[in-house]
């Protein structure tokens, strides 16, 4: 079944091919075409789940590039992100029926959406450095019409941005590549294919690895939009309701955060990454990206770009939770690669909803909005209380194994550290996220006595709300869902550390 992975890419690119093969004004034929296209994939890539937990992973090598091996493989870390890509990816297809009945050029909206996920699962199957920065590339040439669909000045000048970022951090990356096939070419490593706890974690520290690990390990940063390499993201805002949540909770910064887990656990190792003495770095990086993202949060007005920030914040409780170097916290991290995407995504279906039937953008408009919509806004109430981390929706998780993970740090200040930084955190999520619930809720009615009454359309509400419940579902039950997943990828990392040892 080595031809699975490849089938899980391609299969997107045919389903895109056909939709933009169908007249513009054959909206329903295009949508459910689309709709069909995502829900293979995913069945695709369950099988593959399957066939993993039978032991087979799936490897091939495909082509060979002046010494590059093109090389896809299925690994547990792999199928995280795939499940999580082609799950939410349903939704999100469903959800921009809905959306894009009234926005023209939807042939080419649909064609771009369904052809992110086989980039989506291009980079999830990458088995070395070489091939994920191939799709890491891809995604970006087909993400940016997305953010330009509009083709405002303002979606413009966000697309120049966008690009300009994405072709840095491509740069940023290639240099990494490069370096990592030269040590192959002289016979200094064995293999390149990613390896649980790094194909470099016996090699002696020295500058060239160094300098290679920090400029790859930048790349990626950017597109997790990690500070200060976030502001693309917020820019993004522009862009349709749909696009935001593929790039806030599905595709986009889920790559860079999916690209840091690779470097650290896959290429350089945990042991590498100690005895280089770099770790208090990317943990401080991390540490300033969670509360500086919080705070950048509670002082936008604009709806989108709280959310926008709230990303920002999030990432770095992924990067934290990687770079602490601990069972427990890379445990929490991977639950929380689920819970964010699950949470981020309902808040952006809703805010498009309420943006849509009200015309407001602004959180001071959206008063009394929860009493008129009840059912987006009680979904929104619940993804944004995940996020605070109120139990027991799935946000409390990362906080819960991050503070676990500080009890294990080695001195007193390190854990005051971490655990402070988790309860600051949260403490800013409640503040940039309970006005807007209350407002919503019980403030005073904005709308004008005989203004038109819009309704939402169930092909919006129902995504928002299903997603909201799941929230929910993956806090209560995480030992049957998410969990042991996650366990898998840990348990693969550290036996792979005691047989390096």
């Amino acid at each position: 079944m080595w031809f699975l992975p490849l089938l899980a890419i391609l299969i997107p690119g045919v389903g895109a091919a056909l939709i933009y093969s169908i007249q513009e004004e054959r909206f329903w034929l295009r949508g459910t075409i689309a709709l069909g296209t995502v829900l293979i994939n995913f069945l695709l890539v369950l099988r593959m789940f399957y066939f993993a937990g039978a032991g087979d992973f799936m490897e091939m090598v495909f082509f060979n590039l002046a010494g590059a091996d093109f090389l896809l493989r299925v690994d547990y870390l792999s199928l995280v992100f795939a499940l999580l890509c082609g799950f939410l990816w349903i939704f999100s297809i469903g959800y921009s029926i809905g959306y894009m009945e009234d926005h023209p050029n939807n042939r080419r909206f649909f064609t771009f959406y369904v052809l992110n996920l086989g980039v989506a699962c291009g980079i999830a199957f990458a088995g070395n450095l070489f091939t994920l920065f191939i799709f890491y590339k891809l995604l970006t040439l087909s993400t940016f019409p997305l953010v330009a669909h509009s083709e405002t000045e303002m979606a413009r000048r966000a697309t120049r941005i966008y690009i300009y970022y994405s072709v840095a951090s491509g740069a940023l990356l290639l240099y990494t590549v490069v370096v990592l096939q030269s040590l192959y070419n002289l016979g200094r490593v064995d293999t390149l294919t990613f390896t649980p706890a790094g194909f470099l974690s016996t090699l002696p520290v020295g500058e060239g690895l160094l300098i290679a690990f920090v400029i790859g390990f930048l790349g990626f940063a950017v597109k997790a939009a990690l500070i200060p390499l976030h502001h693309w993201l917020p820019q993004a805002m522009v862009a349709l309701a749909p696009v935001s949540a593929l790039f806030h909770a599905v595709a986009v910064v889920n790559t860079g955060v999916f690209g840091i887990m690779r470097l650290v656990y896959y290429v350089y190792g945990p042991q590498w990454i100690t005895v280089a003495q770099i770790q208090m770095y990317l943990v401080a990086l991390a540490i300033i990206t969670i509360i500086a993202g919080s705070l950048r949060a509670l002082m936008e007005e604009e709806l989108k770009l709280r959310l926008a920030y709230s990303t920002v914040s999030q990432m770095g409780y992924l990067a934290l939770g990687t770079v602490l170097l601990l069972p427990t916290a890379f445990t929490g991290a991977l639950l929380h690669f689920f819970n964010h995407a699950f949470l981020k995504i309902t808040l952006f279906f809703c805010a498009g909803i309420i943006i849509g039937v009200t015309g407001k953008t602004k959180i001071s408009e959206l008063s009394g909005v929860g009493r008129k919509y009840s059912r987006t806004m009680g979904a929104f109430s619940i993804a944004a209380l995940g996020l605070i981390g109120l139990p027991p929706i799935s946000g409390y998780l990362i906080k819960l194994y991050l503070i676990r993970a500080g009890l294990q740090l080695d001195t007193i200040f390190e854990t005051i550290l971490i655990i402070s930084v988790v309860f600051i955190s949260a403490l800013l999520n409640a503040f940039y996220y309970l006005p807007i619930i209350i407002q919503a809720f019980w403030g005073k009615e904005e709308f004008q006595e005989g203004e038109p009454f819009k309704k939402e359309k169930p092909l919006l509400v129902v995504p928002a709300l299903i997603l909201a419940l799941a929230c929910v579902a993956l806090g209560i039950f995480p030992f049957y869902l998410t969990l042991p997943l996650a366990e898998l990828v840990v348990e693969s990392i550290w036996q792979g550390l005691l047989t390096v040892r």
